[in-house]
């Protein structure tokens, strides 16, 4: 007996509906994330036994796992998915069900799994992006503060040409960037 699996997933629950071929919905419980509470639903059923779950927030885990088990993961796309299933009655236990059936009818709009070398590759560039914006942050506050006090950034600022030479003879004599000092012998920002 061929059987088909829809989970709809969440960030702390999950909804796992498993229907038949002939699309009799023999289990459709909601149940917290993890290995166990979705292995008390799915665990008895066969290796190679197709599952669909929504491409959202959080579904790395659940491709690792029903891999990991055995199961034939199938992701699915969703704004193709909700135009082809919309549905007056829309829950989260009418959502893995229709998931499970579309899987079953071979309608499913599926999207690209990309291997883990990929995902692990995409998850490093997403977390350097928001390390440089976070950074651009902390170099536009300490540069309004210094505006505040009435420290104007110099044209050049914008553009790095490298490490600042130390020590090097300004034209008073004095060494560079010691006149250009704050209060209490600091530097502007734009100077560091």
């Amino acid at each position: 007996m061929s059987v088909y699996v829809g989970i709809d997933v969440h960030r702390k629950r999950s909804q796992v509906a498993v229907i038949d071929q002939d699309g009799k919905v023999l289990a459709n419980r909601n149940v917290p994330n993890g290995v166990r509470p979705i292995l008390s639903v799915i665990g008895e059923l066969p290796a190679g036994t197709p599952a669909a779950f929504e491409a959202a927030f959080g579904w790395g885990w659940l491709l690792e796992l029903l891999e990991g088990y055995g199961f034939e993961p199938h992701m699915v796309h969703p704004l193709q998915c909700k135009a082809i299933a919309s549905a007056r009655l829309k829950n989260d236990k009418v959502d893995a069900a229709i998931l499970a059936q579309l899987l079953r009818a071979d309608l499913l709009p599926e999207a690209w799994i990309a291997p883990p070398a990929v995902r692990q590759l995409r998850a490093l560039l997403r977390h350097r992006v928001s390390l440089v914006r976070l950074g651009t942050q902390l170099r536009n506050r300490i540069h309004a503060v210094a505006a505040d006090h009435g420290y104007d950034r110099p044209a050049s600022y914008r553009v790095r040409a490298g490490p600042r030479l130390a020590g090097r003879a300004g034209p008073a004599g004095d060494v560079a960037g010691d006149r250009d000092r704050l209060p209490g012998g600091h530097r502007p920002p734009w100077q560091y």
